[in-house]
């Protein structure tokens, strides 16, 4: 049997180019399903590399399943080897999400339709598979091409970054502030301070800051934008008390921070422009308000963050900070694409514009 050499002049690695002339040779039928290759130190002899190197790249096949060993016998083309190179056209990557994630909300419905989209746009299609971080874990990422970790909260940072090291990792729609593992997310910290900005310009001077729980890093850049932004514009946080309101929720103002922010808006000195860090807590302080008797934007103005197509429906339409969510999930498909494509772990890192989307519930301090 005669295969070609390796080209030492090409600086793809070398493991990969003997991986691929193998590939080619099942692919060709040279090396038919079911048949006994010949040993590694013949195969390192055929195609000019070391036996490290012929090593490797027969065990990257069987990882791929179009091997399988035998001890005592040898090495065998799958019979199944159809199968196996029809997958191989394929990338296989685990979206990590929390277990308690709705999937079907505004937000992460428009990042799986970004991914989804990004497949279809690809020669080489994809294959999703949701899991959380402990079922990756126990998964061993086995025929896993790469991984898109979703909004990842704090306690799942460390997890996340020994993942990063062993296979192909993008974390989507945030970030791991101190660790070099890359990520594809929308610059939360300047649209926060967009909103407060076109806030402070129509007049308003009292300030609440409604959050997420701050183990994400998103619900965290956004309450830090808009701290900036005040302190920017000459607000004296001293005069907005209890300016933050953290809820435990991401899809709503938990029960105890709920009282707090009622609380606050019953004060003479209550809030003027409410900026909340989410769609879904700008449904609660638009619910919030009505309750309380105060007119939106007449006596409170409200800016949020998302825009479903629901936002411009409210009464009054929603001004909010647009994040590029399909945008965003597409670069995250094709970053990790091109880390399969070159067996390289290092991905660079994207931080997307937001826009501040004006509508009517926001206006000038009266």
């Amino acid at each position: 049997m005669t295969l070609p050499s390796i080209d030492r002049a090409d600086p793809t690695p070398r493991y990969l180019q003997a991986e691929q002339i193998l590939l080619a040779a099942i692919q060709s039928g040279i090396l038919p399903a079911g048949s006994k290759i010949p040993a590694t130190p013949e195969i390192a002899s055929l195609i000019k590399v070391s036996l490290i190197t012929a090593h490797k790249a027969l065990e990257r096949l069987v990882q791929a399943g179009l091997l399988r060993r035998e001890v005592g016998r040898g090495t065998f083309v799958c019979e199944d080897v159809d199968d196996a190179l029809a997958a191989q056209k394929r990338l296989s990557i685990g979206l990590m999400l929390d277990d308690q994630v709705n999937v079907n909300d505004y937000y992460h419905a428009s990042i799986i339709d970004g991914l989804r989209r990004a497949s279809r746009s690809d020669d080489q299609r994809a294959e999703f598979f949701f899991k959380d971080c402990a079922s990756l874990r126990r998964s061993k990422l086995k025929r896993t091409s790469g991984v898109i970790c979703i909004h990842p909260s704090l306690e799942l940072h460390d997890e996340i970054a020994r993942m990063a090291k062993t296979v192909p990792l993008v974390v989507l729609g945030g970030t791991l502030p101190g660790r070099e593992v890359p990520f594809v997310d929308c610059d939360n910290y300047a649209g926060s301070r967009l909103a407060i900005r076109h806030l402070h310009g129509l007049g308003h001077r009292r300030f609440a800051v409604l959050s997420g729980p701050m183990n994400l890093s998103n619900a965290r850049d956004r309450t830090e934008g808009a701290l900036k932004e005040l302190a920017v514009c000459g607000v004296p946080i001293d005069d907005n008390p209890g300016i933050v309101f953290e809820s435990k929720e991401s899809v709503a103002l938990d029960a105890q921070t709920q009282a707090r922010f009622v609380e606050r808006l019953k004060r003479d000195d209550r809030p003027t422009a409410v900026l909340a860090g989410g769609f879904y807590l700008a449904l609660s302080a638009l619910q919030t308000a009505r309750q309380l008797g105060l007119r939106i934007p007449q006596e409170i103005s409200i800016v949020g963050f998302d825009d479903p197509p629901s936002a411009p429906l409210l009464d009054p339409p929603l001004t909010t900070v647009r994040q590029p969510l399909q945008e965003m999930a597409e670069k995250a498909y094709f970053a990790i694409r091109r880390t399969v494509d070159r067996d390289d772990l290092a991905a660079p890192s994207l931080e997307l514009p937001t826009k501040l989307i004006i509508r009517g519930s926001t206006a000038p301090f009266a």
